[in-house]
């Protein structure tokens, strides 16, 4: 194989690459600020679509303190497919690190109990609040809030006037590796059961 083909075939298999993941990513634009339609709590929460594993919903937001409900709470829906369970990431990003959100996990219970939360009260200068769960296969709710004392009632209020980007990423969670002692009786086993078939065959 030449150099030439060798550079080739390289590239070919980063575009295929590149093009699984851009086939496995959604985007959505948050629609309250054009439509003026709230999306302030998880029964009128925007459907932004189902996460498979390996894959990414980004949805773009904004924080306009009394602009078309933007300084409340903003409640988006998605699901995770059917199959295993996925290790779920939630990432808020920010312009600056001046700005201050607070990132929700709700369940689709009745009352949409708060599975996991995070705020950056504006102590670091992170732009970046992140957290994972593992997540079975159903219907959940992302919020993005600001920051002020009470933040885990996601009732709107706090600070505002930003825009971000929140990145929903699932990955499928591998089958535990047994430990060698397992792994040693489990092909003891196996040897025994076929020791046993050959006499079996040989009578």
């Amino acid at each position: 194989m030449t150099t030439s083909t060798r550079s080739t075939t390289a590239r070919l298999g980063l575009t295929a690459l590149l093009l699984g993941t851009v086939l496995q990513a959604q985007a959505y634009i948050e629609q309250e600020p054009t439509t003026t339609v709230h999306n302030d709590a998880p029964s009128t929460a925007e459907e932004v679509g189902t996460l498979v594993p390996g894959g990414f919903l980004f949805i773009s937001g904004v924080r306009q303190s009394g602009v078309h409900g933007g300084g409340s709470a903003d409640y988006f829906r998605f699901e995770i497919g059917a199959g295993a369970s996925q290790l779920t990431s939630l990432t808020v990003e920010t312009p600056t690190a001046a700005a201050m959100p607070v990132l929700g996990l709700f369940d689709d219970s009745a009352s949409s109990t708060l599975l996991q939360g995070g705020f950056d009260n504006n102590s670091t200068s992170s732009r970046f609040l992140s957290f994972s769960r593992l997540l079975a296969p159903g219907t959940y709710y992302a919020s993005v809030s600001g920051f002020r004392a009470g933040w885990q009632d996601f009732d709107g209020g706090g600070h505002a006037g930003w825009t971000y980007n929140l990145l929903l990423h699932s990955e499928p969670v591998a089958a535990p590796v047994p430990e060698p002692e397992s792994l040693a009786m489990l092909l003891a086993g196996l040897g025994a059961l076929g020791l046993v078939s050959r006499r079996r065959r040989s009578r």
